[in-house]
């Protein structure tokens, strides 16, 4: 008898010996997508802060440089727009991680460009200067499965996320006494 139940526990224990790989085998491509759709994301995460960073020191440089006409508007514009969108050493190039140029946006949603517009001040017949700076980026999406999902979310279904950021900030002009009728916007 006791011959007879330990042949009977010695099969049982042999026929489970594949059921665990079995199960790791059915696990492992749901772990694979999540790990890939991890790294997906903190790549779009990490291209969202550049562009954002980019976006903020374009509008900084705009700033601090004095504007007082529509003619300095067009040329600043031109300028800052250079500086933020150039593929060598613009802004975005230094601020996100695998940067292509050909991946910036310049139509549809999320464009980029840089605006000027005045606007009257507190002050009885004094007008104030500001500079809008927005970018657009279309991030690859490099995983086939999320690529699938995510592609069109943005609303244009082009391969790509499209991330963005806009900063606007006040001219460092003194107040004009007169509107200069600055709205005046680049984009190419």
């Amino acid at each position: 008898m006791y011959r007879l139940q330990t042949k009977q526990r010695s099969r049982t224990r042999r026929g489970g010996h594949g059921q665990g790989l079995v199960e790791f085998a059915i696990i492992l491509p749901i772990l694979a997508i999540l790990l890939l759709g991890i790294i997906q994301f903190a790549f779009i995460f990490a291209a969202q802060i550049g562009v954002t960073n980019a976006v903020r020191e374009a509008a900084r440089i705009a700033a601090i440089t004095p504007t007082v006409t529509d003619a300095d508007a067009t040329t600043r514009a031109l300028d800052i727009y250079t500086r933020l969108t150039n593929p060598t050493d613009g802004l975005l190039k230094q601020n996100v991680f695998a940067f292509n140029s050909s991946n910036i946006v310049t139509s549809g949603v999320a464009d980029t460009e840089v605006c000027y517009r005045d606007e009257p001040a507190a002050a009885a017949g004094q007008f104030t200067v500001f500079v809008k700076v927005e970018a657009g980026y279309r991030h690859p999406l490099f995983i086939p499965f999320l690529s699938g999902l995510l592609d069109g979310i943005d609303g244009v279904s082009d391969g790509g996320l499209r991330i963005g950021a806009s900063e606007e900030m006040r001219v460092e002009n003194e107040q004009l006494p007169a509107s200069p009728a600055i709205s005046e916007c680049y984009n190419p």
